[in-house]
């Protein structure tokens, strides 16, 4: 059918904007990506001064299959008078508002391709086409890609309790919270959990009476970006990584966790510093405190003050602590996106609920094989620990795009090798 479209996106996120974007070097493709949003944003709850990205600059949208492509972080400096400034900083990572401003710059190249302000809430399949859309309009296409991103993860117990004084960090009342004067707790010690601190002593939210940051890690770990340990993020072991046995899968990925989910370094070691200005040459009056290895157990409200409880995984005992505020930094979760319910019929899930991906990334179905359903970050376990990073999104962009023009527009495979081999060879 003339109008149908071969890829159709839905969630324009930095995951399916590198997908545009990477698939344009087929000329031929019909691609057409939707977003309920006003414009592309990124986690911009979330976005401080001070936000680094963890991976390089080199590693956007496109650069890892096409350096050659108009949608370069480089040729975005130099479109925009920013280059000889930005070799001049002699850094190798942006902060995330950058990252963010580039990918607003992309979208503003192609707006052919890009629906932003456009909810899809529809989703059938008649056999031939995938039917997208809402109750205004609609859109045929041979395949889809599912973007929309992740949710926030919100302990059980905390639920009750969500409100403009006890909220996930991902959420507008962050924005607009008031501290000062306020018992502020903060519960999560990953990198969110580590810039809220931070920013919290800076007193972005007014002067708090106090700060507590509560982590069930041992520590605030630091991100693993050393060398060896950075061939997970290739796609060399994403392919090794894939053809070994599921049962083994959870286990590896879990171990490798502050490879992808732990604290910038440098980060670590300014706020270290900060502290220690802060506690034994200023003497601020805020008091603070970093209590790791405490496990969230019960949440309540007495007179507009919660109570926390904590186990202690260090001391086997319960503690309680008191609070005005609580920040929840407790990571996301992926979730099934409520449209496809009309088609899940036809979806394989796994045990847990998740779709069970392909090689390709697109999903196991009972549909027509030249349909295809593909995914960005629901395949953590499947594919490797890379999979929520954008470290190897070109790469997994330029799968996709091959799979849907059934031609290897891009190289995507007969890399270097790397120096680990999980395999013996003779």
């Amino acid at each position: 059918m003339d109008d149908a479209l071969d890829l159709a996106g839905i969630g324009i996120g930095p995951f399916n904007l590198s997908l545009a974007a990477v698939s344009t070097k087929n000329h031929a493709l019909k691609t057409h990506f939707f977003d309920e949003k006003p414009e592309f944003q990124w986690h911009s709850e979330i976005m401080f001064p001070d936000s680094d990205m963890q991976t390089a600059f080199l590693k956007d949208l496109v650069t890892g299959v096409d350096p050659t492509n108009p949608y370069s972080f480089l040729n975005y400096l130099v479109q925009n008078g920013l280059f000889h400034a930005f070799m001049n900083t002699n850094r190798q990572v942006v902060t995330r508002k950058e990252f963010e401003l580039y990918c607003q710059w992309v979208t503003r190249q192609m707006p052919e391709r890009l629906s932003f302000n456009f909810n899809v809430d529809t989703l059938g399949y008649d056999g031939r086409y995938f039917i997208i859309g809402n109750s205004a309009q609609q859109f045929k296409a041979k395949s889809i890609c599912i973007g929309t991103g992740i949710n926030p993860r919100i302990p059980a117990c905390a639920e009750p309790h969500i409100s403009e004084t006890c909220f996930h960090a991902k959420s507008a009342f962050l924005k607009h919270t008031d501290m000062r004067d306020k018992n502020v707790v903060i519960v999560g010690g990953g990198q969110t959990g580590v810039e809220i601190f931070r920013n919290v002593m800076k007193e972005k939210w007014g002067f708090a009476k106090s700060v507590t940051l509560v982590s069930s890690r041992p520590n605030l770990e630091p991100l693993d970006e050393s060398a060896f340990v950075n061939e997970y993020f290739s796609p060399n072991y994403a392919k090794a990584f894939f053809t070994i046995d599921a049962r083994l899968k959870k286990r590896i990925v879990d171990y490798q966790k502050l490879t992808s989910d732990g604290n910038t370094p440098s980060y670590l070691q300014n706020l270290y510093n900060e502290l220690y200005y802060v506690q034994n040459v200023d003497q601020s009056p805020v008091k603070f405190r970093i209590l790791p290895y405490r496990k969230l157990e019960g949440v309540s409200n007495f007179n507009n003050r919660y109570q926390l409880c904590f186990s202690n995984c260090f001391t086997l005992k319960h503690e309680r602590l008191s609070a005005d505020i609580v920040i929840l930094c407790t990571g996301f979760r992926n979730g099934v996106p409520s449209f496809i319910e009309a088609i899940s019929h036809l979806i394989q899930f796994d045990e847990d609920g998740c779709f069970r991906v392909n090689q390709d990334f697109s999903v196991q179905w009972d549909g027509h094989a030249q349909n295809k359903i593909f995914v960005q970050n629901f395949s953590r376990y499947e594919h490797g620990i890379f999979e929520p990073q954008t470290s190897l999104m070109a790469w997994r962009s330029a799968v996709i795009t091959n799979s849907v023009s059934e031609n290897a527009i891009y190289q995507t495979e007969n890399f270097a090798p790397n120096f680990l081999s999980y395999a013996f060879v003779e």
